[in-house]
């Protein structure tokens, strides 16, 4: 096991950790450069991050888009990989949304 801290992008990535931008639609507050890992759910990292975002993860509805690539769930159980996040990409989401 390795115990030195990783010092780039390129390091993370070999293990399988991304770093990918929160966004709050409505608030305009972002979380830059979150470390998250394909098999995380949206929920695990709305639970994570929604202190710092201004979210109350049991009270609303959430819709979740990649922005890179259009694509949108407010399945809080599909993971990072489902939804095609790459680093760089910047995760969107909005609060009582609902997919029409």
């Amino acid at each position: 096991m390795n115990d030195k801290p990783m010092k780039t992008a390129e390091e993370a990535e070999g293990f399988g950790i991304k770093g990918i931008d929160l966004l709050n639609r409505m608030t305009g507050v972002c979380y830059p450069k979150a470390l998250v890992c394909d098999d995380n759910t949206l929920g695990q990292i709305l639970k994570e991050y929604a202190e710092d975002l201004g979210f109350q993860p049991e009270d609303s509805k959430y819709l979740f888009k990649n922005k890179r690539t259009g694509d949108a769930t407010s399945d809080s159980s599909e993971t990072v990989a489902g939804l095609k996040l790459q680093t760089g990409d910047i995760l969107v989401i909005s609060e009582n949304a609902h997919i029409i």
